[in-house]
């Protein structure tokens, strides 16, 4: 059911403005109160509710979309339980992952205390005010009526109140993670699963932007979001994204976006996947209507990316536009509409036969909106194919490897032109590069901007964007163009696998698609390339052996039988698909196979390989005391203004997203901050967090050590803070206190860490 629900303020960084929502909000915004009974087990709703973790409490309809998980223990606690204290406290509990949850907490105390459930997330706060209970004398239970997102809950526990147990319930779709990809360099790895992780956490009732500021269901958050559905899960998922096919457009509602929606990136995507003729039959008249009559060009507000707002929408518009006609022309002819071809060509032929007249620099697209080349409109140009291939060079030269314009939005369709003119070895650096930040942090999601900052007119720190963002492309982009696994017709009845794997020298990924699980497995020495293929039942596979990942290619074979040899030799079972795209290609019906390529492959790699994780034992820090140079403060998240907490005991609740801030003023010398470990311990590394606040890095420290906290070393250590992680190694230390101490300043940004560890070496 359709609703007008007026979300207020959506804030980046200090810009509040209004939406509409234009699907109902699964959660509501309302706070619950409970009062506990004595006897026996109650929820909200006061009913009996069994004892064992696993039943559910979700009051859903029949065929309602939603998979309850069950209680589950939280993968750490701040206190260890049962807790207790003579005045109120707090109790932050960490998940194994962001996840959509409700807190459930067991207690013990006198009647009339009020305690308090949310996330440690703040945004959850746009949206769902913090719930309460008030206790009765003696014991209960509660589980919270609304679910929250975050990768941990706060508890706000008054004082005499004993909290016995504390655990959460996991709801989300009703879908398995059935997709997978592993190759041989850990950063991708890290990049695939997250970006799993953050295209669940963005369904629900309909595909979200965020799971936590906002839910709304924009197209063109939609488009990855369904687009990655069919890499990963399974095909329950496909119901949200036939939900997205036949929603009715909103010409008014960001027209940029259905131009990325309505074409091969959305539509057709979609029906390749899934052989749906119905749904495209649905909407095609909508859709012919929108490019035709409704769009209308040259409007310089349509949003088409955030990134750097010298986007030159001119050139990306004709592009989108183009490819959307041709998609049309193919649901036209998967239709029997051939009266429409004619129409659809003409439009086609118009936007070819001017487009390099009109944009067309000598060695790049560019229109007269912008000052200088964007890299997201040439990428389009690229994937439009309005760009030919001669001028692919230039443009990778002059605009491709040196300009990051794009958000990670649209750096999808960066890394897919890098891919499509063979260079998916700059589009693995690329996305290393500008994920680098979100791959080395302890956040389980990939987030609304690159480094937390606002690439657009605000150009700043934007603290009020989402850790947890559905439009993020990498599982896509690794399983589609990297492993090189897609459909060639609807339906998967027949898909190709072409490797364009650059440096790595191993991949394994599977891909659930309706004919049943496609598999891949790659791995390259220096003189043999194998790859094994398992197609399903009635499915037809072409797959290609890359001629550009060897130096000399001498023969291929197909499980163990030679094939080619510089020509085709016959096979059973292997028919000739010709060469093109520099790959050799061959024909496969439906079972295992292995080609092995032989000759001399090169295995350098220009991307530094991942650093083997120390050998190393973080230190228990229950019961540490930390402290600081300023009291305790708070301050006031984003446009919003909500306040915050931030007093320095959060460093060691093993929560990245509650921390300390310094708010008296920013960085200067002297701020300090330190903890007691309570007895002398060894240890030679700390590591400061402050992904959170991503920009408060400290702008030079000194370690410094002591064993009674008056009388303190000389420094241990010094240096420079990092872009939100701070890795420190000194020295072995044998010390009850830590301290840092700023020794730089910052005009602009404060002093903050969210998770304060510690460590030595094992052994």
């Amino acid at each position: 059911m359709k609703c007008l629900f007026k979300i207020a303020a959506r804030h980046w960084g200090s810009v509040a403005f209004t939406l509409l929502c234009l699907h109902g909000i699964a959660a509501s915004p309302r706070a619950a109160t409970k009062v506990f009974g004595i006897a026996g087990k109650t929820d909200i709703q006061g009913q009996a509710v069994a004892d064992q973790a696993g039943e559910t409490l979700l009051r859903t309809e029949p065929g309602s979309p939603l998979k309850d998980y069950g209680l589950k223990p939280y993968a750490h606690v701040s206190h260890a339980l049962p807790h207790v204290e003579t005045k109120a406290w707090k109790l932050i509990c960490a998940l194994p992952h962001n996840s959509q949850f409700q807190p459930w907490i067991e207690v013990v105390g006198p009647a009339g205390k009020e305690i308090q459930f949310n996330s440690t997330n703040p945004l959850v706060l746009y949206l769902t005010p913090t719930e309460t209970c008030t206790t009765l004398a003696g014991a209960g239970e509660y589980e919270a009526k609304n679910w929250i997102s975050g990768e941990g809950a706060t508890y706000t526990v008054p004082a005499g109140v004993t909290v016995k147990a504390v655990k959460y319930r996991e709801t989300g779709y009703d879908t398995t993670f059935a997709g997978s990809f592993e190759c041989n360099d850990e950063d991708f790895n890290i990049l695939w699963r997250r970006a799993a992780r953050t295209a669940y956490l963005c369904m629900r009732d309909h595909f979200y932007d965020c799971p936590d500021r906002e839910r709304v269901g924009f197209w063109g958050d939609g488009t990855p979001e369904l687009d990655q559905c069919f890499y990963i899960f399974d095909a329950k998922s496909h119901r949200l994204c036939k939900d997205l096919v036949l929603r009715p457009l909103e010409p008014s509602f960001y027209p940029g976006q259905h131009l990325e929606f309505l074409g091969e990136y959305g539509l057709w995507f979609y029906y390749l996947h899934t052989g749906d003729l119905a749904s495209i039959k649905a909407v095609y008249d909508s859709i012919k209507t929108f490019l035709f009559d409704t769009y209308q060009f040259g409007n310089q507000k349509t949003w088409f990316d955030w990134g750097n707002d010298s986007k030159d929408t001119s050139v990306i518009e004709n592009c989108f536009e183009y490819i959307d006609l041709g998609a049309l022309r193919k649901m036209a002819v998967a239709d029997g509409r051939q009266a429409d071809l004619p129409a659809i060509d003409a439009r086609r032929r118009a936007i070819q036969s001017h487009f390099d007249d009109r944009f067309w620099k000598g060695a790049f697209y560019q229109s007269a909106d912008v000052l200088t080349p964007d890299d997201r409109a040439n990428a389009m140009a690229v994937n439009s194919g309005l760009a030919s291939p001669d001028k692919w060079e230039s443009i990778y030269d002059r605009v491709l490897a040196k300009t990051t314009n794009s958000s990670c939005f649209f750096d999808r369709w960066v890394f897919e032109a890098l891919c499509k003119m063979g260079k998916q070895d700059k589009a693995l650096l690329r996305m290393a590069s500008r994920y680098r930040t979100m791959i080395e942090s302890p956040v389980t999601t990939l987030w609304e901007h690159y480094d937390r900052w606002w690439a657009s007119w605000l150009n700043a720190f934007d603290e009020g964007s989402s850790l947890n963002h559905g439009w993020n492309p990498p599982a896509l982009v690794l399983s589609q163009d990297i492993a090189g696994v897609r459909p060639i017709d609807p339906g998967w009845t027949s898909f190709e696998v072409l490797p364009k794997e650059a440096f790595l020298t191993s991949i394994k990924v599977t891909v659930p698609t309706i004919k049943g699980p496609v598999k891949e497995a790659l791995r390259k020495t220096s003189r043999e390339y194998s790859l094994v293929v398992v197609a399903p039942r009635d499915t037809t596979a072409v797959v290609g052996i890359p001629k550009s990942s060897f130096s000399e290619l001498d023969s291929i074979s197909v499980n163990g039988g030679l094939v080619w040899d510089g020509k085709f030799r016959e096979s059973q079972g292997v028919s000739w698909a010709g060469e093109a795209d520099g790959y050799v290609r061959f024909k496969v019906a439906a079972g295992s196979w292995r080609f092995v390529g032989r000759g001399r492959l090169t295995l350098d790699s220009p991307k530094p390989p991942r650093p083997t994780p120390a050998q190393e034992v973080a230190l228990e820090r229950r019961g540490w005391i930390a402290s600081a140079s300023v009291p305790d403060g708070n301050f006031l998240f984003s446009g919003a203004k909500i306040p915050i907490e931030v007093p320095a005991e959060n460093v060691l609740d093993g929560d990245s997203w509650t921390g300390w801030r310094d708010m008296t003023r920013t960085q200067y010398p002297g701020q300090w901050f330190q903890v007691d470990m309570k007895r002398k311990q060894k240890f030679d590394k700390v590591v400061l967090d402050n992904t959170w606040a991503l920009w408060d890095s400290p702008q030079a420290y000194e370690v410094t050590t002591s064993d009674d906290g008056v009388h303190w070393s000389r420094p241990v250590a010094t240096g420079n803070g990092h872009l939100g992680i701070t890795k420190i190694t000194f020295a072995p230390q044998t010390a009850r206190w830590l301290r840092i101490t700023q020794v730089g300043s910052s005009p602009t940004y404060q002093w903050s860490i969210y998770e304060l560890n510690v460590f030595r070496r094992a052994g």
